[in-house]
Formats: C-alpha cells, sequence, structure tokens
C-alpha cells in the first residue's frame, strides 16, 4: 500500500502530514515514533530546502507487510541532511538524530536541484502473532504478485538502462529537473524555474512521465 500527497512549503503544514500520516498508519503499534519522524522530514524540508522558499514538498508511505516507509520530496538544497552511516552531526537530542535512533534505516538520493529524504520502520514485537503471520503472508503475495524487491534487495546504483532513461529526460526537457528515486521506484520532476505553478510531478515510469511533461507544453 503507497500514499503520496504533496503539501506548500510552509510551517503550517508540519501538523497535516502528522494528520496524514497518523490516518494512514491508524492500526500500526509504532504509529507514534514514525509520525514523529514523518514531522521532522516535513520540517527539515520546510525550514532547510527550497521547498519553504515558496515551493512545496511531497510526503509518501509505503506499507508493506512488516515494513514502513517514509519519504519526503524536497526542492533540494546545497548540502544533504546528514542520515548517512555516520549520524553524529545530526545530534542525538536533535530531530534527525531521533530519526536516525528509531528507524531501522533512513538515507537519501538526489542532489541540490531536489531530494528524497527516507526512513524505513520495522513493526516492533508487540503486534500479536496471528498479526505478524498474517501480515507477513500479506507481504509475500504484494511481492510476488508486484514484484516489489525486498528491503535488502534495494539497488544501490542506477541500472544502466535508468541512467539512460535519465539522460534522455534531462535532455528532452531542459526547463525540469528530472530523476528516478531508487527509493521510491518512480520518476520525479520538478520545474526549474521557481515562479511556475506546476507542482511536484511523479509517474512510475520515464515513459509516463514524458508524456506528462509533453502534456504540459514542457518539451523546447
Amino acid at each position: 500500500m503507497r500514499w503520496c500527497k504533496v503539501f506548500p512549503g510552509q510551517e503550517d503544514q508540519i501538523p497535516c502530514v502528522r494528520t496524514f500520516v497518523s490516518q494512514l498508519l491508524a492500526d500500526h503499534p509504532d504509529r507514534a515514533d514514525i509520525v514523529m519522524c514523518a514531522a521532522e522530514l516535513a520540517a527539515n524540508a520546510v525550514r532547510h530546502t527550497a521547498s519553504g522558499r515558496d515551493g512545496f514538498f511531497a510526503t509518501e508511505v509505503t506499507w508493506t507487510g512488516l515494513t514502513v516507509r517514509v519519504a519526503v520530496a524536497d526542492g533540494g538544497a546545497g548540502a544533504a541532511p546528514p542520515l548517512g552511516p555516520d549520524l553524529s552531526a545530526a545530534g542525538a537530542d536533535s530531530g534527525l538524530g531521533r530519526l536516525a535512533q528509531l528507524a531501522s534505516r533512513c538515507g537519501t538520493e538526489g542532489d541540490h536541484r531536489g531530494r528524497v529524504v527516507w526512513a524505513q520502520f520495522l513493526a516492533s514485537t508487540e503486534l500479536p502473532s496471528a498479526e505478524l503471520h498474517s501480515a507477513a503472508l500479506h507481504s509475500a503475495a504484494l511481492h510476488s504478485a508486484a514484484g516489489a524487491p525486498g528491503a535488502t534487495s534495494m539497488p544501490l546504483s542506477a541500472e544502466q538502462s535508468t541512467a539512460a532513461e535519465a539522460a534522455d529526460l534531462a535532455e528532452r526537457y531542459q526547463g525540469w529537473h528530472t530523476w528516478f528515486g531508487r527509493w521510491t521506484r518512480q520518476w520525479w520532476a520538478i520545474p526549474k524555474q521557481a515562479s511556475r505553478a506546476t507542482a511536484l510531478i511523479a509517474e512510475p515510469t520515464a515513459g509516463a512521465l514524458a508524456q506528462r511533461l509533453d502534456s504540459l507544453g514542457a518539451a523546447p
């Protein structure tokens, strides 16, 4: 199950992110921790990236079996948030530091033109054994039906075909930042001109993103 919502890059939208994620995870035993981390990712986007300068950000929640992932796509900044292997820069008492402690994995993708910051959470053992068994079967069914990769098999670098598609999009739509999110498994686009009203765009394939941009008159 996956949900995505775009928010204006404003401080008053952080409580809206809390509500959005909380409603989606109403039955999850670790809902409070995950909601807090989602709000921290949203706050980071608003306060430290171009999203907070008359921009916007997107919050995505994925729930598969025992695993929940929260990601926030922002407008980019000069430096990535300290969510890599060395988390000391985040500080144990900071919001990002708490996120790093609560999440089983976390990281970033992208660059100064736009980033996706994500955190992955595994359900605690508070779930009854029957629910754990049901969730495991549900996860296996989803992976089998959709061919979704497991967390341990997530590619760390773009495949050759993906790189070629990314280069093609960059050449065709020079007025847009376009990229492939390896964690979200979606193609993203955001206009380079901040004055444009078009929101952040996400599509499942490069071809679908190209069609969407063509419909907006984005091609030269």
